[in-house]
């Protein structure tokens, strides 16, 4: 499809809708009983689990242009910048700062690998989100979940996402069908 027609605009849409909504989950549903943070990936519902292993084999094959396959075969587009580039991977490797776009996989693969947070209900809705420390108040972390930030920023950086007050850094979230439906760091 070329880009710009009609299920581009309602896929930019979605995202432009849909993410205002996830980067505010963690401050508001944090403070509330509808986040849980789930250790074992198995609990995930199955097509979450695929999508996760999905992004993880990617991830870790070192080779970023993988990702497109998850996208087309999904039909939808992650959003991964504010800006909502007309090419997320093409985005995602400019934001590396190597050339392959290696160090933006080996973020996702850490953030994958964490425990997960599982955001909402089943009668609402559900979505998943990586780290589960990007729906924690971070100046609430106790000392076991400040290891668990340090594997994924510097001291600064959690001095940084402390003062912003909300994590500010890479996080994914999948829907409960499956939809890998965002990728994004920043507030």
């Amino acid at each position: 499809m070329a880009a710009g027609n009609g299920y581009e605009r309602i896929a930019r849409m979605r995202g432009f809708f849909l993410l205002p909504l996830l980067i505010g989950a963690g401050a508001a549903l944090a403070q509330g009983p509808e986040v849980r943070i789930g250790e074992d990936p198995a609990e995930l519902p199955p097509a979450v689990q695929e999508t996760r292993a999905a992004l993880i084999e990617v991830a870790r094959s070192g080779d970023i242009e993988g990702l497109r396959a998850i996208i087309e075969a999904q039909g939808s587009t992650p959003t991964v910048s504010f800006g909502l580039p007309d090419d997320p991977v093409g985005y995602l490797k400019e934001t590396a700062g190597d050339e392959a776009g290696r160090e933006i996989l080996a973020i996702l693969l850490n953030a994958l690998e964490m425990p997960h947070a599982v955001l909402g209900n089943e009668t609402e809705g559900q979505s998943f989100a990586w780290p589960y420390l990007s729906q924690l108040d971070p100046t609430e972390l106790t000392p076991e979940q400040e290891v668990d930030a340090y594997r994924l920023v510097s001291v600064e950086e959690l001095q940084g996402i402390r003062d912003f007050g909300g994590w500010i850094h890479w996080r994914v979230f999948i829907g409960p069908d499956g939809e890998w439906q965002a990728f994004v760091a920043g507030d």
